[in-house]
């Protein structure tokens, strides 16, 4: 039976070298240049899918602390409808050497192997009735002569991008995967029984 590499397991030409996901680094700059201003204030990510699905993340709280930031983003583009981001590593750096704030967001999780659209971040306010309600980010210096805000894809990704994992078939329809026997889940990634 072919087994399927993991981004662990993935070898190139069998020379050893580990799969690289793609990464995305979001670049931020506040007009004071402190990024003390984005304080309290929120945001949202919208994520598109390789099949154009639009997905926007749930109102995301700025913090001061590099760590914590990097935990709520995680989580709100984890908690997408349907699983269409499975895993991803957040981490962010607003030291004084980073030139702004830089988010870097890599996708690890099955159903985001290959090449993805950029993430694109909604920093306008959506007050009452607008979905979602976020407060933006009314500091945020998007063009001058010496700054600007963007998003930027850091890392090209390695790891080859099969179908439902080379386990199943896309059903272009409802955009769900039909797995091959013996396998089931989001991206047929789960062993059901051995064939």
């Amino acid at each position: 039976m072919d087994m399927i590499p993991t981004f662990d397991q993935f070898a190139d030409g069998g020379a050893g070298t580990v799969a690289l996901a793609q990464v995305q680094t979001i670049t931020l700059y506040d007009k004071s240049l402190t990024n003390a201003n984005f304080a309290s204030q929120s945001f949202a990510l919208q994520f598109t899918s390789k099949l154009n699905v639009v997905a926007v993340t749930q109102p995301i709280m700025w913090s001061t602390v590099d760590s914590t930031l990097a935990s709520y983003i995680e989580a709100a583009l984890e908690k997408l409808p349907n699983h269409l981001i499975d895993d991803v590593a957040v981490s962010v750096d607003s030291s004084d050497d980073a030139e702004g704030v830089k988010i870097s967001v890599t996708f690890t999780g099955l159903a985001v192997q290959g090449k993805q659209h950029p993430l694109e971040i909604l920093v306008d306010p959506c007050g009452d009735g607008c979905t979602p309600k976020i407060s933006g980010l009314t500091n945020l210096e998007t063009r001058s002569a010496a700054h600007k805000s963007f998003v930027a894809i850091t890392n090209e990704e390695s790891f080859p991008d099969y179908e439902c994992g080379r386990r199943g078939k896309c059903d272009q329809y409802t955009g769900l995967c039909v797995c091959f026997e013996g396998f089931t889940g989001e991206a047929c990634n789960v062993l059901t029984s051995l064939v």
